[in-house]
């Protein structure tokens, strides 16, 4: 059964990244325009840059010796991997505002205004929380999942 809930943590994981990613460069496409490096967007480099600090901040609290949190690059990457998660929370925030300003919304109950005000921040600090939460879980229960 911890293998079942750990490969269902891990699809999730993905999904999650996935979404994290294209958010992310959606909304660096939108603010730094097509410059390119070697035929690649400096929106898709910033956002695997993004993506993968997660992935290493993740990694990194499953090696050995992790858990004993004393050396300070451990420190090091869980502060690069905290700003990774806040930078991506305000390029989701970027990304919902300019998804939602091409739709239609706003009803009787809530303004349009309303809703491009208070839709985003909400989105955004769910990911935010989802991505700390999320992965400060896998790290605490990450070794009885998968093993030792």
């Amino acid at each position: 059964m911890p293998i079942l809930l750990g490969v269902i943590l891990v699809v999730a994981l993905i999904a999650f990244e996935l979404f994290n990613f294209d958010t992310t460069r959606f909304a660096l496409q939108s603010l730094l325009g097509d410059v390119r490096f070697l035929s690649v967007s400096w929106a898709t480099i910033l956002a695997v840059a993004f993506c993968a600090i997660d992935f290493a901040g993740l990694v990194r609290f499953f090696m050995p010796g992790a858990d004993d949190g004393q050396r300070p690059e451990y420190w090091y990457l869980t502060g690069a991997w905290l700003l990774g998660a806040t930078m991506n929370a305000i390029m989701t925030w970027w990304a919902v505002s300019l998804t939602l300003l091409n739709h239609d919304l706003g009803n009787e109950i809530l303004s349009r205004a309303t809703l491009l005000e208070v839709v985003p921040i909400f989105v955004a600090a769910l990911v935010w929380l989802t991505r700390i939460l999320f992965i400060g879980s896998l790290t605490v229960a990450g070794s009885h999942l998968f093993g030792d």
